[in-house]
């Protein structure tokens, strides 16, 4: 049995949809006019008192079709098993529920400020959602899927973006996203989506979430960034990327990065294991690929990444300054560091800790691995065009390939070059 309400109209609107301009296109729709919801009779009676709807149709499914959803109260209730299909959705804090169980949204439109409240078995489905828009699932949130989508702020201050997604579990699928937050709190898959300039940093006061982010295209800025996100894994592959921020941001276990293609990766992410491999990172345009301090996860891989050709691309590896004495440890938090079958036209490891660290059969530039503090350090199989330096650097252990005459410098050094 099912309950279905519908009305329509054919007048033009001009709703706030403007802002989805410029290099991500909009997929085409026509506004119409829509009547309010409090033309829907019983329909918004039964979706402002769910125990009147269990009484009169029990179970039965509610459809509400074509209505501008505005102007109406709908607080601490539990929406179950409706469909909205063509609807508009907007206006601020109107909208405040505790649970959001079975519900389908089609072809609707969202701008404004509301809570779903714990999302279950939710689905949008081509739906848009424009300029400072704040629309949030809460922590309880499952199963939560946002299809084909489309999501488009109109400012380029960060500050008024807006904001999708639930502090539970969500997952955004062959979605399109412009000056937007999308966010998935304990939970976060992002699949064959294009995103430009878009922020997904879930909040450490949800304990922390599951990323993945597979197959997309992700142009601009994608920042996963700042003090306050933290991650319990971080998973991107087969995914074009143009610059990617992780700086300051905390992954509880492992990042993996790869089968990807990109300019910038700053890397600046406290991990279990951070490893990057088959991929290939030709840089900002500039003179830098990849930023990261090897001494922020515990294990780290680089393997058969190719890190561009431009002699001047740097792939800094070291905390990016010179430590003081009481800032090096007698443990390094860097348990292993390998680097292995990459290009590297400049590698920068310089004031670098590790117990353990190796450079295998890579094409290198030129390397610095100055004012080291290395446990067991191995180097072998490596083409190296240029200088290397191991000025001051210390080693309990090393063995080193041999270099060509004069190509290593060894100024207060205890590497041990063959």
């Amino acid at each position: 049995m099912s309950f279905v309400v519908t009305t329509r109209r054919t007048l033009l609107v001009a709703l706030p949809f403007g802002a989805a301009q410029a290099l991500l296109p909009l997929p085409s729709y026509s506004m119409k006019i829509k009547p309010s919801i409090r033309h829907f009779g019983k329909a918004l009676s039964y979706l402002k008192d769910p125990a009147l709807r269990s009484k009169e149709i029990g179970d039965a499914h509610l459809k509400v079709e074509g209505a501008l959803i505005s102007g109406e109260l709908f607080e601490d209730i539990e929406w179950r098993n409706i469909s909205f299909v063509n609807c508009d959705f907007l206006g601020g804090y109107e909208i405040g529920l505790t649970a959001c169980v079975d519900v389908r949204f089609e072809d609707c439109n969202f701008s404004g400020v509301l809570s779903w409240g714990d999302t279950s078995n939710v689905r949008f489905l081509r739906c848009v959602w424009t300029g400072q828009s704040v629309m949030y699932g809460e922590s309880k949130s499952r199963n939560t899927i946002f299809d084909s989508c489309m999501f488009v702020g109109a400012s380029n201050d960060k500050n008024q973006w807006g904001a999708v997604g639930t502090h539970g579990e969500a997952h955004f699928i062959r979605c399109k996203a412009k000056r937007f937050n999308l966010d998935g709190d304990t939970k976060l898959t992002i699949e064959n989506c294009e995103l430009e300039d878009v922020i997904c940093e879930p909040s450490e006061k949800y304990g922390g979430s599951h990323v993945l982010i597979d197959q997309c295209k992700l142009r601009g800025l994608f920042a996963m960034a700042g003090r306050g996100t933290l991650m319990q894994s971080l998973t991107i592959r087969d995914t074009l990327l143009e610059n990617l921020d992780l700086t300051n941001a905390t992954v509880n276990g492992d990042v993996l990065v790869e089968r990807v293609k990109g300019g910038l990766i700053n890397a600046g992410v406290s991990a279990k294991k951070f490893i990057i491999r088959n991929s290939v990172i030709y840089g900002n345009g500039r003179d830098t690929s990849l930023v990261m301090a090897i001494d922020s996860a515990e294990q780290v891989l680089l393997e058969k990444t190719d890190f561009g050709n431009a002699l001047a691309l740097r792939v800094n590896l070291g905390p990016g300054r010179p430590l003081r004495d009481s800032e090096w440890s007698a443990m390094p938090i860097n348990e292993q560091a390998v680097i292995r079958d990459c290009t590297l036209p400049i590698l920068d490891a310089s004031w670098l800790e590790s117990q353990h660290l190796r450079i295998e059969n890579n094409i290198i530039g030129s390397l610095d691995l100055s004012n080291g503090r290395l446990g067991k350090f191995a180097m072998s199989g490596n083409t190296i065009s240029r200088s290397v330096d191991f000025t001051k650097t210390q080693a309990r252990e090393s063995r080193v390939q041999r270099l060509a005459n004069g190509q290593a410098k060894l100024q207060g050094s205890n590497v041990r070059v063959n």
